[in-house]
């Protein structure tokens, strides 16, 4: 199997996450005793994927700075003084990919996705593009992914996806071969990956597909989900330590608003 390389999508602004977002960028924000970027390093660590390439915009030199300090990586930085969208950073990291199959993956969830198995079925799927998707819950209310019996994208962006589609929804992690960039929006720097690659690709009937992951996936992108998780897994010291913090950050919030 060829060396993969991934990217890790980071410059966003964590305006959910807010007031730890106003000092702290969003994969800093530290999730059971480290910071959140350095879950999603791990598991791409475990798929034996070592050069990364990160996207930066919000608070970029504190995230440079533990970056740099992760010596078991040799990480790469894209720099975005404008936001350009999940497309659009991808498009801007191109050269890094040297026009080799690549994984993306958000940089704010906690999951124990086994990337080499995602890998493995895209392959063996022969596909342009997977998403990683778990299946939605009824109260849930993320985008909805329709995939039908072999796994194919076959709904996109749609609330029409009825059995024997499986109606699932996207976990912010990808494969991509090279191809892909033929398919990308021409003469725009600012784009959206599911709205403006993703969605045509499957109104064109291409070969993408959806891994259906089954087990721990946890999106870490709003305050509630995070003080939530938090709460519920931090024990004794550690949590007493969390307490305090959110005490402090709480009177911040109705100090500021």
């Amino acid at each position: 199997m060829m060396k993969t390389r991934a990217m890790i999508l980071a410059a966003g602004l964590g305006t959910r996450m807010r007031p730890l977002t106003y000092h702290i960028p969003k994969p800093l924000i530290p999730v059971l005793g480290k910071p959140l970027i350095r879950h999603v390093l791990e598991v791409l660590k475990k798929a034996g994927i070592r050069e990364v390439i990160v996207n930066l915009h919000h608070l970029p030199l504190s995230l440079k700075k533990y970056l740099r300090s992760q010596k078991d990586f040799k990480i790469s930085f894209s720099s975005e003084p404008k936001i350009l969208g999940t497309g659009g950073g991808i498009l801007k990291a191109k050269p890094f990919f040297q026009n080799k199959r690549f994984v993306v993956i958000n940089s704010d969830i906690l999951t124990d996705v086994d990337l080499k198995k995602v890998l493995a079925f895209h392959i063996q799927k022969k596909s342009l593009a997977t998403m990683v998707v778990r299946q939605m819950k009824p109260h849930e209310t993320y985008e909805a992914v329709g995939i039908n019996q072999e796994g194919k994208i076959v709904k996109f962006q749609t609330k029409d996806i009825h059995p024997p589609i499986l109606k699932t929804m996207f976990t912010g992690i990808h494969i991509f071969e090279s191809e892909i960039f033929q398919y990308f929006p021409k003469n725009r720097k600012i784009f959206c990956i599911n709205t403006d690659v993703y969605s045509k690709l499957v109104q064109k009937n291409k070969n993408v597909y959806g891994y259906l992951h089954k087990g721990k996936w946890v999106d870490m992108g709003s305050l509630e989900h995070y003080l939530t998780y938090q709460m519920k897994y931090l024990k004794g010291k550690k949590r007493a330590q969390f307490n305090s913090l959110l005490k402090k950050f709480t009177l911040d919030r109705l100090l500021s608003s």
